[in-house]
């Protein structure tokens, strides 16, 4: 119990009287304060206990007769109540907080009005302390705008007569969203005070860890776009604000992606003020050790730059217009062919002066290079270059009285490698020597201004190189001897950029002569084999091949039904295709070695990267490279020459070819299990 003894002098008694309510009511403030502090510890919001007093941009109390206090409320717009306590839940939003006193026998009663209209009353509440506060929503839950609000709280006794009121108070519900990306979780606009006389608008985000973890420069402005593009639709700024507040919300998001990442680590939300003024973005990325990316508030020294006023100077005697400020923002860089976002902004006390982007290629950018802007008059916008280099582009601001104004920065656009599409030939193409082999290939490249050399290996020792031609890299070549050449096409750009492609081309001579050959490899592989072409014009080769090959479930036995041709080169290797009733065949001859290749013709006609069956598994399929394994038993013969006819054979494949092929009607099936070769 408070007791006050105050001394009265006669005459005064009136006076003293209401100097005394004064003070009672000064006394009760200060208790109502310390009540609700305590209320505020013990009474948990969200996940946490918030432990300061509560900001928010409207408030209203009720006192009785007594001077008691009998309600007190807040309204928190959008994300606000989070910003000022961080131990709160960000789902939390657009909600009043109230404070009653307990077991007064009055009911407090809180109305508000619209999108989402609605009321609350509380009586009497339970527990050891005088006043109790809670949360009343007003379901102005995840919006994609800003909506106004009136409210008001009043205070009703048992017999229901009223005891009080807050009046009507204004305020905003802000936007929210709990969409965000990796990069942010929430966002929120909604309306604030920004200094005693003035409110603004706030568009608050809270970041992720990646948002605020790794300092990397080249990301800056991709991760401030994507929150920018992604916090702005899914909650949007409303149409009161400026373009130019936009832009100066733009740099606040900016400078907290750049200068987070730096360590110089902000709060729990980024809050982004349309009243903090449009600065150039020298300041914005040089200043942050004196503006913490909130720079205009109060005290700060005016550090920032703003233009002169019409007739400034003090007695009047100032210029008359003074002459714009502008700033072309940071150096920026990009791949060529690919458009480029440049900050730049201008100010005027006259209002916005006009505005010009211009450029001028580096002794780096070969002639004929130029750059486009998708709007030429607007301070942010974007650029294009057809060319790698350096370029220095100008913004120049113009007020129509003074002198224009210009400043720079610098564009590096990096070289980007034209791509290579191969149509002809294709991977295993065949073709008789002595014929054209056509090469054709087209390329694209973002860079227009470059010139294009195109580069043919062929794999027999030769090599063509030519300028391009229209975007194409065609040509043929004449193979003079037989062989599986794996040839390379190549385009280079005139900065050193290129691409490449292989494709192996077999190429046959029907004159050469005879591979032949059997016996076992270590693995059990068990081979016969005989491959000639009858003629000089034939265009595929007779013989036959058998391939016994061991599997863990047996042997499998396959044998061709059709030989699809025979390479025999002027060293003496040899290579036969072929296929089964089921199966595709390779198989690979050089003196006293062999190599077999198989796989289901369900795979497609050419071997794939993985066949069911390969003597010398991961080999290269050109010949030149094919690793053939030594023979465990028996033999091979290759006749470089060709002569007509087919010759008597070595044991044990008969005593002539004709013998041998006499045999095939019987043997054109694939046989399984454990048969012996």
């Amino acid at each position: 119990m408070l007791t006050t003894a105050v001394w009265l002098q006669p005459g005064r008694l009136v006076r003293e009287r209401l100097v005394m309510k004064r003070v009672k009511r000064a006394l009760l403030h200060t208790a109502v304060v310390l009540v609700m502090a305590l209320g505020l510890l013990a009474v948990p919001f969200g996940p946490g206990a918030p432990q300061e007093a509560q900001a928010a941009t409207s408030a209203g109390t009720i006192y009785g007769e007594d001077d008691e206090l009998l309600g007190f409320a807040s309204f928190n717009p959008g994300l606000h109540y989070y910003h000022e306590h961080e131990d709160s839940d960000p789902d939390e939003h657009n909600f009043f907080r109230v404070t009653d006193r307990c077991n007064d026998g009055v009911e407090l009663h809180l109305s508000w009005s619209s999108a989402g209209d609605g009321e609350w009353r509380h009586g009497d509440c339970t527990g050891w302390l005088p006043y109790r506060t809670y949360t009343v929503h007003t379901q102005h839950q995840s919006k994609p705008d800003m909506a106004a609000i009136a409210w008001a709280m009043s205070a009703w006794d048992a017999e229901g007569d009223r005891q009080g009121g807050t009046g009507v108070q204004s305020d905003w519900q802000g936007s929210f969203s709990d969409d965000g990306d990796d990069l942010y979780t929430h966002s929120s606009v909604y309306e604030d005070a920004f200094t005693d006389t003035r409110d603004t608008v706030v568009l608050t985000v809270i970041p992720t860890d990646k948002a605020t973890g790794v300092y990397l420069p080249d990301t800056i402005d991709a991760y401030t776009d994507q929150i920018w593009d992604r916090a702005t639709e899914k909650t949007p700024l409303p149409a009161s604000v400026s373009a130019d507040e936009r832009e100066s919300m733009y740099k606040q998001l900016w400078c907290h992606v750049k200068f987070n990442l730096e360590g110089i680590k902000g709060g729990h939300t980024w809050d982004l003020e349309a009243a903090h003024p449009n600065v150039s973005w020298e300041r914005v990325n040089n200043g942050v050790k004196d503006h913490g990316c909130n720079w205009g508030n109060q005290g700060d020294g005016g550090w920032f730059d703003v233009p002169p006023t019409d007739g400034g100077g003090d007695g009047g005697d100032g210029p008359a217009d003074a002459a714009p400020s502008v700033d072309a923002g940071p150096d920026v860089s990009v791949d060529e062919g690919s458009q480029v976002t440049l900050e730049g902004t201008a100010a005027d006390d006259g209002g916005t002066p006009a505005t010009t982007w211009t450029y001028t290629a580096g002794d780096d950018v070969d002639e004929g290079a130029t750059c486009t802007f998708a709007d030429a008059s607007a301070p942010r916008t974007t650029v294009t270059c057809t060319d790698d280099g350096t370029y220095t582009v100008t913004l120049t601001a113009d007020d129509g009285v003074n002198a224009p104004v210009s400043d720079t920065a610098t564009v590096t656009v990096r070289n980007v490698a034209p791509t290579l599409q191969v149509a002809k030939p294709a991977d295993w193409d065949v073709h008789r020597v002595e014929t054209d082999v056509p090469v054709k290939a087209s390329f694209t490249d973002p860079d227009s201004n470059d010139t294009h050399t195109c580069k043919v290996t062929w794999d027999d020792g030769s090599t063509s190189t030519f300028p391009a031609k229209d975007g194409a890299c065609d040509t043929t070549h004449v193979y003079d001897h037989a062989g599986m050449n794996t040839l390379t096409v190549e385009v280079a750009d005139d900065d050193g950029g290129k691409d490449s492609a292989e494709r192996m081309v077999v190429v046959y001579d029907p004159r050469a002569g005879l591979a032949s050959g059997a016996g076992t490899l270590p693995d059990g592989l068990a081979f016969t084999a005989l491959a000639k072409y009858p003629s000089a014009d034939s265009t595929v080769p007779a013989g036959a091949v058998s391939l016994s090959v061991p599997t863990a479930s047996g042997r499998q036995t396959i044998v061709s039904t059709e030989l699809e041709w025979l390479v025999i080169t002027p060293d003496a290797k040899a290579a036969v295709k072929g296929r089964s009733a089921t199966h595709g065949f390779l198989g690979y001859l050089q003196s006293g070695r062999f190599r077999g290749v198989t796989w289901p013709l369900s795979q497609g006609n050419i071997p794939p990267a993985a066949p069911s069956y390969d003597s010398t598994p991961g080999a290269s399929w050109d010949l030149d490279e094919a690793q053939p394994k030594q023979l465990a038993t028996g033999l091979t013969v290759i006749d470089t020459g060709w002569l007509p006819g087919l010759p008597s054979l070595p044991a044990p494949l008969g005593t002539t070819a004709g013998e041998l092929l006499d045999t095939l009607p019987a043997l054109r099936l694939d046989l399984h299990g454990d048969t012996e070769a």
